[in-house]
């Protein structure tokens, strides 16, 4: 007796083919049966196959939108990191306790002058100086002027650079549009730097009389990137520590010196805390029963009596 149930007819011919091969009787019979066995089970995983792929294709996927700014970040940082190595050579403790006006007209046209500014403005801060927000509330003016601010970039490429076919006229016809064979490059280079130049003059804001002027100051920053074979980039210069590739620091060799363009933060960019000063203590010339009487031994105590010393035709003071 076979077993009867409403699975489709392949699970019932295997059931059979399992049974009838414990009943064979000769060789026709037990080759009948492994064929039943067989033809079964490859339609079993036949069904089961289509039934993946049928999910593997009704799997839906997502999709992230990528966008790009107008600058690239890395020129960003060039410039940024140009300006502060320019700001930090300059050496504005001639302005330590007096009140100073930035004066930024002549750099409004200038790349990222906004963020020139600050910087001058924390570094004179920082040096000693009482900024003032009104040119009328301030003693001294400090004028700002650039040469430059801006970026170059140099390419070099070893291998065969990109050809234009241009189209062939026949009888004054031209033939089809002209192609672009792409470059294939062995080895890629390229060069990209900042450089800013640029100078500070202070003068007194009433009579004009100069105070001081920093001589003009440069200086540049630089990002190498190269490929080889396809494979990069490989990144080196002021932004990065070392060189870099995907994002990861290449080890050095122990025994091997490294021409690493990278230099240190310049002050300017350091985190600095600074304390503020405690007001002045004012004795109350008025007195009044609601406010305690203030002791002015307190807040101007007595000076020593001096003590006097003599010896013979000397006389030491103390």
């Amino acid at each position: 007796m076979f077993l009867v149930c409403d699975e489709p007819d392949w699970t019932n011919r295997t059931l059979k083919g399992i049974c009838s091969l414990l009943k064979c009787e000769n060789f026709l019979q037990f080759a009948y049966a492994v064929f039943v066995i067989f033809t079964s089970i490859f339609l079993i995983m036949l069904r089961f196959g289509l039934i993946c792929l049928v999910l593997l294709v009704s799997v839906g996927c997502g999709t992230t939108k990528w966008t790009d700014t107008s600058r690239t970040a890395t020129e960003q940082l060039l410039i940024s990191y140009a300006i502060d190595q320019a700001v930090s050579q300059f050496n504005f403790s001639v302005l330590r306790g007096k009140k100073v006006y930035v004066k930024t007209e002549a750099i409004t046209t200038a790349t990222d002058y906004k963020y020139l500014s600050t910087a001058i403005r924390q570094h004179i801060a920082t040096g000693g100086g009482m900024l003032c927000d009104e040119e009328g509330d301030s003693e001294y003016i400090a004028e700002i002027r650039t040469g430059a601010i801006g970026t170059d970039r140099n390419d070099l490429l070893w291998g065969i650079p990109a050809i234009t076919i241009p189209s062939v006229a026949f009888n004054n016809t031209a033939t089809g549009a002209g192609s672009t064979i792409p470059e294939i490059p062995f080895a890629k280079k390229t060069d990209q730097r900042a450089v800013c130049k640029m100078a500070v003059f202070v003068y007194h804001r009433e009579t004009g009389r100069p105070l001081w002027c920093s001589g003009n100051r440069q200086s540049e920053s630089r990002a190498k990137a190269w490929w080889v074979f396809g494979a990069g980039p490989f990144t080196k210069g002021s932004l990065y520590n070392g060189t870099e590739f995907d994002g990861g620091k290449i080890p050095v060799i122990p025994g091997m010196s490294s021409s690493d363009d990278h230099e240190e933060l310049p002050p300017l960019t350091a985190e600095r805390y600074f304390v503020e000063p405690k007001p002045l203590v004012q004795a109350e010339t008025e007195q009044s029963a609601d406010k305690p009487q203030v002791n002015p031994e307190l807040l101007n105590p007595p000076m020593p009596i001096p003590k006097v010393i003599q010896y013979g035709d000397i006389t030491i003071q103390r």
